[in-house]
């Protein structure tokens, strides 16, 4: 299968750089260097509303599917580990390598079992920069998709697509404060179908406050638009708003309540060809 031949050259980079990395001291031993080994924070911030990016979080959504409708849940893992990092003439600015990983599983809890619908993997390597109010972000990356047993035995699954791709994507971005607004695309290099091998442009805002309002608590949300080539060009518009606990910076120790919304060509691995729908609410897990 495709995903036991890419994915490992994908995460054999991933893996080979942790290696060189974990022999070598957490912090340079001269400060002219600047270099910091496995920094905490830094980066490029991940936008608030797309639905694709790691984290770990589960959520109780309504999903609307052509003319079927049903309850879902949607569990996810995935982190960010920054492994090495340039610091620049100010504390925010610099340059920050990293490896990403996150597995993203949809379930219907109308069909017996909680039949699994979909899992995507993925795995990368971002690097980020950051100067003053602007910030931007490269990644090169694997994503795996792969429907559930029970949905194909079911006979409500569409057409397999043995779907596995390579993909750079990157955003630019600017910050006011808590406020930012970023954009960017992304293309799909290697793909193990013909279906899907296109680009695909990003536009979004997003809010993270830094002042709480109730008990402690700090508002969020953001508003993510994604059009893919591979489905004519629909949007996905993504929609988030919410609010947080716990510290703000630089380790983000807490959780954030969501309530989201979502419409437009499917976020869910192998349904992109299909237009969905979904709202519900979401419990994410910060660190």
């Amino acid at each position: 299968m495709a995903w036991s031949s890419t994915l490992p050259r994908t995460a054999g980079l991933a893996l080979l750089a942790i290696s060189l990395l974990t022999g070598t001291p957490a912090k340079a031993q001269t400060e002219s260097s600047k270099y910091e080994w496995f920094p905490v924070g830094g980066g490029f911030r991940s936008p608030v509303a797309d639905p694709t990016e790691p984290r770990v979080f589960v959520s109780r959504i309504n999903v609307k599917r052509d003319a079927d409708e049903f309850h879902a849940a949607r569990a996810a893992i995935g982190y960010d580990l920054g492994l090495l990092r340039l610091q620049g003439p100010q504390a925010d600015d610099g340059w920050q390598l990293g490896v990403f990983g996150s597995i993203d599983s949809l379930f219907n809890l109308d069909l017996p079992g909680d039949a699994l619908v979909n899992t995507d993997y993925r795995i990368g390597l971002p690097l980020s920069w950051s100067r003053g109010a602007f910030s931007a972000r490269a990644r090169v990356y694997h994503q795996s998709s792969h429907l559930g047993d029970e949905l194909i035995l079911g006979g409500n699954a569409p057409h397999r697509i043995d779907l596995s791709y390579q993909a750079i994507d990157a955003l630019v971005a600017w910050q006011y404060g808590g406020w930012r607004v970023y954009g960017g695309g992304s293309h799909v290099f290697t793909s193990s179908t013909d279906l899907y091998k296109g680009n695909a442009a990003q536009l979004g805002f997003d809010f993270v406050g830094s002042s709480s309002w109730l008990l402690g608590m700090r508002l969020t949300g953001g508003v993510d638009v994604k059009w893919l080539e591979d489905a004519d060009w629909h949007s996905g518009t993504s929609v988030k708003l919410g609010t947080m606990v716990g510290r703000y910076s630089p380790d983000r120790r807490g959780m954030t309540f969501f309530l989201e919304y979502y419409k437009g060509f499917a976020p869910f691995g192998q349904f992109f060809v299909e237009d969905m729908e979904y709202y519900g609410v979401s419990l994410q897990f910060d660190f």
